[in-house]
């Protein structure tokens, strides 16, 4: 059985670590999930260091170091910047707007609204009572539920 040690033996670390960088950004590229993208740069870090420093185990402990600061740092920023998992959908835009009242909305009773030629299962948020053709204003939808003021 070939050990791993003996199999890149021959190769100069540097390559090694430029692999293991296209290889994590390769997986990033194909999952978007922004996580392997921090391994990369620590592969290329690793990389740099082992045109100074040749022993693997010094640059094997900085590609560890550099990939878990950079998750623990700046991975959530990025989700959030990038809205990583997040899909917009046109029914954002309804929020704040009005709707028509179509069947009464009474406190713990869903009732309906209708908007934009759509009818919309209502809550009032506020427990506030609504009749046949009062406006409301959309808080915010979850599902297929309208959740007014």
């Amino acid at each position: 059985m070939v050990s791993l040690t003996s199999l890149v033996s021959g190769i100069p670390s540097i390559w090694i670590w430029l692999g293991v960088a296209i290889a994590f950004a390769l997986v990033e590229a194909l999952t978007l999930g922004i996580i392997s993208i921090w391994f990369a740069m620590g592969a290329l870090v690793a990389m740099l260091v082992a045109f100074v420093i040749d022993s693997f185990l010094v640059q094997l402990l900085v590609f560890l170091v550099v990939s878990l600061i950079l998750v623990a740092t700046t991975r959530k920023i990025a989700v959030e910047k990038l809205k990583v998992g997040q899909i917009k959908t046109n029914i954002d835009d309804l929020i704040g707007k009005e709707a028509i009242v179509v069947k009464a909305i009474e406190p713990h009773v869903a009732g309906e609204v209708k908007i934009n030629g759509q009818f919309w299962r209502a809550i009032s948020e506020s427990q506030q009572s609504y009749k046949v053709n009062d406006i409301v204003t959309i808080l915010r939808i979850e599902g297929v539920t309208i959740f007014t003021k």
